[in-house]
C-alpha cells in the first residue's frame, strides 16, 4: 500500500494543480472571448479562441479521471465510497461541465447562450473552488 500521506493527499493536490493551472487559464481565456479578444495570441501561440475550449476539455478529462482516484484513496481510508459532501459535490461539478461542454459545443454566437455560457461557466469554477 502507498504511504498515507499519498492516500490522504495526492489526490487532492493534482485535482487543485488541474483547478488551478488549466481551468484558471482556460476561465481566464474564456472571460478574453467574452471581452471580443478570442482571436489574440494567448500562451503557447495559438489563438484564445482556440486554446480555450482545448483546455476546458481537458480539465473536464483529468476532473473525470481524478475522480476515479479520488474513490479509490477513499475505499482505501475506509471511508464510505459517496457518503460525503464532497463525493456529492464533485458528480454535481462534472455533470455541470459536462453542461457546459454541450452549451460551449452548441451556442454558435448566439448571445443569450453566450451570456449563459459566461455565467454557468462562472459559476461551476466557484463550485470547485468550495469544493476543494
Amino acid at each position: 500500500a502507498p504511504p498515507e500521506w499519498i492516500i490522504h493527499w495526492f489526490h487532492g493536490l493534482n485535482m487543485a494543480t488541474v483547478l488551478f493551472a488549466m481551468g484558471g487559464y482556460g476561465t481566464y481565456l474564456g472571460f478574453q472571448i467574452r471581452k471580443g479578444e478570442g482571436n489574440a495570441e494567448a500562451f503557447g501561440g495559438e489563438m484564445v479562441r482556440e486554446l480555450h475550449p482545448k483546455l476546458m476539455f481537458g480539465m473536464l478529462f483529468f476532473f473525470f479521471l481524478g475522480g476515479q482516484g479520488g474513490l479509490v484513496f477513499t475505499l482505501m481510508e475506509g471511508r464510505p465510497l459517496l457518503g460525503s459532501p464532497h463525493a456529492v459535490s464533485a458528480f454535481a461539478g462534472l455533470a455541470l461541465l459536462g453542461a457546459q461542454a454541450v452549451l460551449g459545443t452548441t451556442m454558435k454566437g448566439t448571445p443569450a447562450a453566450r451570456t449563459a455560457h459566461t455565467y454557468l461557466g462562472t459559476g461551476i469554477m466557484s463550485l470547485f473552488a468550495v469544493h476543494a
